[in-house]
């Protein structure tokens, strides 16, 4: 046969001599840009980095075309520069498994998305979805395509066909690494590590694993057998788990030395529940949200009355409120000193509580909690005109004079951020900023101490269970640059555009409604603890993936190419890249 994709691999790593001496690879990938489905695989297997994502841009001039706004060409244009892959901080390229899914492809679909997340299902439900936010379709068309729900039911799908089995992982690099802490951050440390090779023991302060995902995350999100499971499946075999170890005082920095640990992935979290200083915080019925979440999963008895009022307006919040509801409340309050615009709880976060039940009052800051013999019977609320942050992040909320109330509340539970552990960190030796928290250098990921990485909520601002799995791969990557002695470049993630001959046209897009995914109604939900998100029929997830506009696509950089053909054989779609004769990125066509 004389096509080039039939020629054994072999003739692509061989080197030839030119005209003048000199060594050039012998073919080149060719990348049919219809049949990708920009799903990652081949730019993470590239040994040289050559191969980068383009983005097409999207004609919105005509009205016709399809409903939804006109843009201008600058703006289609700057669209382009966005993506669903690049709006995931773990690393996903959801086009390519949602158009794995339109095929019917499922075990496709698992294998791209299990090669990046170690918790699919976890993260299949309670994910934040930056990703769904930068969806073309739902920017321009009509609804973003339900990428968390795709994630969560092909998660679901693997583990009962028996293709989510335990992770195994070959030591091969004689090197001990130590991870504290095993939330999500950590357990993606230790995964990220053990797949290179390391020798990782994951330290647990708590009798069991799970971070706040066991401690704070209710189970009507986020079910406990589905978190368990994963871990189990995640650690698998090759990762050694200590429990009852807090590192930095048992075992401490020097007792990790000598046993041969190398380096140090501190991922101990933000474990301290914390309230604002006003008065009356300490009454009976007032709570932290930590010790109010931790005493509902733990099965421990909790009366919170018939009001309950929630200071705070974040992710916390919203979850804090809709357990006081499930736990017995008449009536759930969220209040927050920034308007409902500046709210850092997600629109959607916010719309399946007002379904259930919870009412918000913004711009208001708590003055006191109101007592009756030490009970606490109300908040009494002030109004908040701005809020400005102070010279280490803190908000600070300016007060309205003459625009106060006062809520009834029987349960005061406050929501506002939670503390590190700063005795430990200052006991292990770490430098630590005003505001408590450890000075980590942006570049590396390294704390103070050679050798010693923090991640997660340990490093602020990660909030959200995807960013701290995020930081978690991040220090992993930074410990091993340390640990081989490399210098780790954080490499921005970008896409290019592509040519205007790939240019999408909506009107010839297949015409779908887009999926309503199914949920339980309010009366339902409240009754119990039972999942809101209900499974997604087959069928219809895959019916409904056909509406992804397939923005992206992969390019090879035939400058940086050196024709082994690993991405043609790594690609899950199978025909997408073939070899053929070698060629530069500047001649005709070389850009793939």
């Amino acid at each position: 046969m004389s096509d080039a994709s039939a020629m054994p691999l072999r003739a692509f790593l061989r080197w030839e001599a030119g005209e003048g001496g000199e060594l050039r690879k012998a073919a080149s990938p060719r990348v049919d840009t219809d049949k990708c489905l920009n799903c990652g695989t081949c730019l993470r297997a590239c040994p040289t980095g050559a191969i980068g994502e383009l983005q097409r841009q999207i004609c919105r001039l005509c009205p016709d075309c399809a409903e939804g706004k006109i843009m201008f060409p600058r703006d289609m244009e700057a669209l382009t520069a966005r993506s669903c892959s690049l709006a995931c901080p773990l690393g996903h390229y959801p086009e390519g498994y949602l158009n794995l899914l339109a095929r019917g492809d499922w075990e496709g679909a698992w294998r791209v998305i299990s090669a990046v997340n170690p918790l699919p299902a976890t993260l299949g439900r309670i994910c934040s979805r930056p990703c769904e936010e930068e969806c073309k379709r739902g920017i321009l068309i009509d609804r973003a395509l339900p990428i968390r729900a795709a994630k969560r039911e092909v998660a679901e799908w693997a583990y009962r066909s028996g293709l989510a089995r335990p992770r195994v992982y070959r030591r091969n690099i004689d090197m001990k690494v130590a991870v504290a802490g095993s939330g999500p951050a950590g357990l993606t440390a230790a995964c990220d590590l053990a797949s290179l090779g390391y020798r990782v023991t994951l330290f647990e302060k708590a009798p069991a694993l799970g971070g706040m995902l066991r401690l704070a995350v209710p189970s009507f999100r986020l079910p406990e057998e589905v978190w368990r499971r994963e871990y189990e499946l995640a650690l698998g075999e090759g990762v050694e788990t200590v429990f009852g170890a807090a590192v930095g005082s048992s075992p401490t920095l020097e007792e990790l030395r000598r046993d041969g640990y190398r380096a140090v992935v501190l991922a101990t979290g933000a474990p301290l529940g914390k309230k604002l200083p006003i008065p009356g915080r300490d009454f009976m019925g007032v709570y932290d949200a930590l010790a109010f979440m931790g005493a509902v999963k733990q099965g421990r008895p909790i009366r919170v009355g018939e009001r309950v009022v929630v200071i705070g307006g974040g992710s916390v919040a919203t979850d804090v409120a809709r357990t006081a509801l499930r736990v017995g409340a008449r009536e759930a309050c969220l209040v927050c000193i920034e308007d409902e615009c500046s709210m850092p709880a997600l629109s959607w976060e916010l719309e399946e509580a007002r379904r259930e039940g919870v009412k918000v009052v913004a711009a208001h800051a708590p003055l006191r909690v109101l007592s009756r013999w030490m009970q606490a019977e109300g908040v009494e609320l002030a109004g908040v005109s701005c809020v400005r942050r102070d010279e280490l992040g803190r908000m600070c909320p300016e007060l309205e004079e003459g625009s106060g109330m006062t809520l009834p509340a029987d349960t005061v539970i406050f929501a506002v951020g939670q503390g590190v552990d700063g005795l430990t960190l200052r006991r292990i030796g770490l430098e630590l900023d005003g505001a408590g928290m450890p000075i980590i250098d942006e570049e590396s990921g390294a704390a103070s101490l050679p050798g010693i990485f923090a991640a997660g909520d340990l490093i602020g601002g990660q909030g959200s269970v995807v960013e701290a799995m995020a930081s978690g791969r991040r220090a992993a990557l930074a410990a091993d640059a340390f640990l081989q002695g490399k210098t780790r470049e954080e490499k921005k993630r970008m896409v290019r555009g592509a040519p205007l001959e790939e240019k999408i046209f909506p009107v010839r897009l297949e015409k779908l409604e887009p999926l309503r995914l199914p949920h339980l109604t309010p009366e339902e939900a409240l009754s119990s603890f039972r999942q809101v998100d209900l499974p997604v029929e087959a069928g219809a997830l895959m019916t409904d993936a056909r509406r992804c506009m397939r923005c992206g696509y992969i390019e090879v950089n035939h400058d940086l190419c050196v024709g082994c053909g690993t991405c043609r054989d790594v690609c899950p779609a199978g025909d997408v890249i073939v070899m053929g004769p070698p060629r530069l990125s500047e001649e005709p066509g070389g850009g793939s």
